[in-house]
C-alpha cells in the first residue's frame, strides 16, 4: 500500500503543476484578448480633432481595457491595457497615417 502511495504521489503532484501552468496561460491569454479589444475599439473610434484621448472599456461591471491614443508626427500610438481578474497585459501599437488611409480607417491625413 505504501508503494502505491509513493508511486501515485509524484504523478498527482506533477499533474497539478501542468494544470496550474495551463490555467495561468489561459488567464494571461484572456487579458491579452481584452487588450486587443481595446486596440480594435481605438482604431474604430479615432478622433479627428483631439491630439490624445483615453477611454475605459467596461462590461458586466468589470474593467476590460484601458485605452490611450496619442497622435504623433506621422501617425498614432495606441496603448491598450487588458485586464482579467488580477492579470494585466499591455499592448502598444504604432500606426502611420498612410496605412490607416489604405485600410479605410481614416479619410485624410490631419494637419500637425
Amino acid at each position: 500500500m505504501k508503494i502505491v502511495a509513493l508511486i501515485l504521489f509524484p504523478i498527482l503532484l506533477f499533474g497539478q503543476a501542468i494544470n496550474q501552468k495551463s490555467d495561468f496561460k489561459g488567464k494571461v491569454d484572456s487579458a491579452y484578448i481584452n487588450s486587443m479589444k481595446g486596440v480594435s475599439f481605438a482604431l474604430e473610434n479615432l478622433s479627428e480633432r483631439k491630439g490624445s484621448s483615453s477611454k475605459d472599456l467596461i462590461a458586466e461591471n468589470e474593467l476590460i481595457a484601458s485605452v490611450k491614443v496619442n497622435k504623433e508626427v506621422g501617425g498614432v500610438v495606441i496603448q491598450s491595457t487588458g485586464y482579467f481578474n488580477t492579470y494585466k497585459v499591455t499592448v502598444e501599437v504604432y500606426r502611420d497615417y498612410e496605412t490607416l488611409i489604405k485600410e479605410g480607417i481614416i479619410k485624410y491625413i490631419p494637419n500637425e
